[in-house]
């Protein structure tokens, strides 16, 4: 929580371009192809179940969560195939060689195919090519995308869309979730975790209003909040994949 809270902040703190770092997915098998996720199906699991720190990568800009977690359907069942942490090695010409060691065993166990009856909400597939790359997250835009609801686990739907089409999907979606109580309670742990990070300072208003001589406190608080409330936004619209559940929008 301290670490969240820490990450938050600094992401308010700094501008969007700096704090931007696209995001290494995870992997959905079907067939013979692996397409890749922007969705992370386990965090939910891992916030109940951590794994322990040292099966974990030391948290890079590009992988905050410190695995990379591979899925397939068994009988229209989600299962973790694999998961991994990424390791890094010099070799004898002193360049990094980068290469993935699977920490299946020591986080599920022996059985194979854990089940993820835990989960429900969208897996992202995103394919083709990259039509926009935002280094943010998973926010670069893909030719074509794939939504596959997930309700316990259970393969229920799913959809294909253009660009197009998912942009605006995600636009509706995140209409709709800002009324939800959910998205209340995100902005308020946000909130709380920057609180006492967002101030302007008085140099900035003095110089935007000459002649004051003074620090106008009202007009201070309420730029600030504005600028809270625009930044936690944002923030949410990054990753809302992660709070996307369903493919139809629910009109309540």
């Amino acid at each position: 929580m301290k670490f969240l809270k820490a990450l938050v902040v600094f992401f308010v703190l700094i501008s969007t371009k700096s704090f931007a770092t696209a995001q290494v997915p995870d992997y959905l098998i079907v067939d013979k192809d692996t397409l890749q996720i922007q969705s992370n199906p386990l965090q939910e699991y891992f916030k109940i179940h951590p794994i322990p720190e040292n099966l974990t990568t030391t948290v890079s800009t590009g992988n905050w969560r410190g695995y990379i977690a591979f899925f397939k359907f068994l009988d229209g069942k989600l299962v973790v195939e694999n998961i991994y942490k990424e390791n890094y090695k010099e070799n004898g010409k002193g360049e990094t060689d980068f290469f993935l060691t699977s920490i299946y065993k020591d986080v599920f166990g022996e059985k194979s195919n854990f089940e993820c009856n835990f989960y429900s909400g969208l897996l992202i597939c995103a394919s083709g090519n990259i039509v926009e790359y935002v280094h943010m997250g998973y926010s670069s835009l893909y030719e074509n995308y794939n939504l596959i609801e997930i309700k316990n686990g259970i393969n229920i739907k799913s959809k294909k869309f253009t660009t197009k089409e998912f942009q605006k999907f995600k636009i509706d979606y995140f209409k709709y979730y800002k009324r939800t109580e959910e998205y209340k309670l995100k902005v308020k742990e946000l909130k709380d975790a920057t609180e006492g990070e967002t101030g302007i300072s008085n140099s900035v208003f003095l110089i935007e209003n000459p002649g004051t001589g003074k620090e106008n406190k009202s007009l201070k608080q309420k730029e600030a909040e504005f600028r809270a409330d625009k930044q936690i936004d944002s923030f949410m619209f990054v990753f809302l994949n992660d709070y996307m559940k369903t493919i139809e929008i629910p009109t309540n």
